[in-house]
């Protein structure tokens, strides 16, 4: 699990989304109000609102000023599902019923902790499955 990841607020730009997915290299952007678990966007939902304004590039200028008004809350997905590490093998069946390939980790009222993707996961089953061979080292 990536403990503290990058967030935004829903009233950040998409801009903000913008730097944290492309400089960050980032899959999953987590949105965060008062502390509590907002949304999420995706780098599919990014993928999708960039083709949709740089589909015409003798509009770039106007391109650009739209990704510096459109608000996360707009693009976000709200409530998205999470996981409360009470309830370790849940995470496993959210994973798979949904294909997800992240989900925001929760602990008490909502509040992120961190995010657990699927390379986490495969990191884990690398290390029980192979714990003889040093990938770090390769």
């Amino acid at each position: 699990m990536t403990r503290k990841p990058a967030t935004v607020s829903p009233e950040d730009n998409f801009e903000t989304v913008r730097n944290i997915l492309e400089k960050q290299g980032f899959h999953h952007v987590p949105v965060v109000e008062n502390g509590m678990l907002a949304g999420i966007v995706s780098y599919t939902d990014y993928l999708r609102i960039i083709g949709d304004l740089y589909g015409n590039a003798q509009e770039q200028r106007s391109n650009e000023h739209l990704l510096n008004t459109l608000l996360v809350k707009e693009v976000m997905t709200e409530h998205p599902c999470a996981w409360l590490p009470q309830i370790p093998l849940k995470m496993l069946r959210i994973f798979n019923t949904n294909h997800f390939h992240a989900i925001p980790v929760l602990e008490g009222n909502r509040h992120l902790v961190g995010i657990l993707t699927t390379h986490d996961l495969i990191k884990v089953l690398e290390r029980v499955l192979a714990p003889e061979i040093d990938y770090a080292s390769k």
